[in-house]
């Protein structure tokens, strides 16, 4: 039995040798009968696309959340509004706030009355009282200044002033001389004497006419006491500090208010403005309601998301270029964006930021990139996945040959192409390549329009592998 079946296993090797040597050349054949892939050479536009993706985003976006505890009193927008800057968007009810935000509120109006008040234009009634002001300040300044000056030694009278109080005093004293001596021949008599008694009379007149005299010419020729000069001194000082108040009240409303003052009273507005702000969203910026995150009685979360502002005037896509591409990159270059969601669109934008550091924290080296949206159609919603073609590169009316037809000389860097002829036979050409694409080159010398090139289909050796496929035939 044991010899029966080495017999049978013998003749089985035997008839395997003998199909193998009969289908080989079989198979052998069948390979040789494969087809080529061909193509034409043809003049055509080429265009050099560098690729990414990204997420559609608008302008500018903020999350806003309210700083302060309580509930929500009113919503004042709904989702979907288009709303200005400064846009009150939602409030907690008063009654649930904190008495020092009530209070802040209250600080908020005087502030901001205060400010008003300072910034509003002067009235012409007001011009016209500081004006007024100013003339009268000048007027008491220039009595202050003349009663100072004609007091000052030398300064109080003219010489024929003096002269003349100097003639004065002469005839006073020849007079009260006069009634001296009267006086003296009735001074024995009674003192109920009437002649005694008008001869008193005239002496004592004598004598206060030449005190008179004495004292107007002593006050032309005299100088003022150090109490007398500086109460001179002071009340010109008070003048001059008037006029000067004056002038600086009418500067101040023609020239408007002092830009401290108003630095200030915007501070204060602002300080006053954060408070109150704890208690209500404010829209810093015009833009498009996108969610509302509560309802009215709502209990506050201190920053939970309560609403969302997006800029929608303008979309763009972020995106990342590798580092290999990054040179080709140029702001204003023209993209295609095609959006998963409406794959049959196709959105035209423009390149408008490259960042000159790459991406942090990634494994490949890449370069954020801005890509500006143009006007997009209203299905486009932020957020969206975009994929990017970014047009680096673009040549009319050239030579083209397709890169599965391009091949490598085996320990050189010539790059060939497979030529045939109109008998199927085969030549190998030599090319100079310019511009290239994923699919096509430029043909700057070697080959012309109207020839056809072709690789082999084996089966160790596929057509449509990638350019510059090493190997020869």
């Amino acid at each position: 039995m044991r010899r029966i079946l080495l017999i049978l296993a013998g003749v089985a090797a035997v008839l395997l040798i003998i199909g193998l040597v009969f289908i080989r050349p079989r198979l052998s054949a069948a390979v040789q009968a494969l087809p080529e892939r061909t193509a034409t050479i043809e003049r055509g536009d080429l265009d050099i696309w560098v690729t990414g993706t990204g997420k559609i985003q608008p302008a500018a976006q903020v999350m806003l959340s309210f700083k302060a505890s309580g509930n929500v009193g009113r919503i004042l927008v709904e989702v979907g509004e288009v709303v200005p800057a400064g846009t009150v968007l939602m409030e907690l009810d008063q009654a649930s706030l904190d008495p020092s935000l009530i209070s802040a509120q209250a600080d908020l109006i005087a502030a901001q009355d205060n400010l008003e008040t300072l910034l509003d234009s002067p009235t012409g009634q007001q011009i016209a009282q500081a004006q007024l002001a100013v003339a009268q300040a000048a007027d008491a300044l220039q009595d202050a200044e003349y009663t100072w000056r004609v007091q000052q030694q030398g300064y109080r009278a003219s010489q024929g002033t003096v002269d003349a109080a100097e003639a004065r005093l002469l005839l006073a004293e020849r007079e009260l001389d006069f009634a001296e001596g009267k006086y003296n021949e009735l001074s024995g008599r009674s003192s109920d004497d009437a002649f005694r008694a008008v001869a008193l009379t005239n002496l004592e007149a004598a004598r206060q006419s030449r005190d008179a005299a004495l004292r107007s010419l002593n006050w032309y020729t005299g100088h003022p006491t150090d109490v007398q000069q500086a109460i001179l001194d002071a009340e010109v000082g008070a003048a001059e500090a008037d006029l000067k108040e004056a002038k600086e009240a009418l500067d101040e409303l023609l020239d408007g208010p002092d830009p401290d003052d108003v630095a200030a009273s915007r501070a204060r507005v602002a300080a006053a403005q954060a408070l109150a702000d704890q208690a209500r969203l404010v829209a810093p910026f015009a833009g498009t309601v996108m969610a509302i995150g509560y309802n009215p009685g709502d209990s506050i979360v201190p920053g939970q998301v309560g609403a969302v502002l997006a800029d929608l005037s303008s979309l763009h896509v972020d995106t990342t270029v590798d580092e290999l591409d990054i040179a080709a990159i140029r702001t204003g270059q023209t993209v295609e964006v095609t959006l998963d969601a409406l794959p049959d669109q196709v959105l035209m934008g423009e390149v408008a930021q490259i960042d000159l550091a790459p991406l942090a924290g990634s494994a490949t080296t890449e370069f954020p990139v801005v890509v500006t949206l143009g006007s997009a159609q209203e299905q486009v919603r932020i957020g969206m996945t975009a994929a990017i073609s970014i047009q680096v590169a673009h040549k009319g009316d050239v030579l083209l040959v397709p890169n599965w037809a391009l091949r490598l000389e085996p320990g050189s860097t010539d790059i060939f192409v497979r030529v045939l002829g109109p008998l199927g036979e085969a030549q190998q050409v030599p090319v100079t390549l310019g511009l290239r694409s994923d699919l096509f080159s430029e043909v700057v010398s070697g080959l012309t329009a109207g020839q056809t090139v072709g690789v082999p289909i084996t089966l160790d050796q596929p057509a449509g592998q990638g350019p510059f496929f090493v190997g020869g035939g």
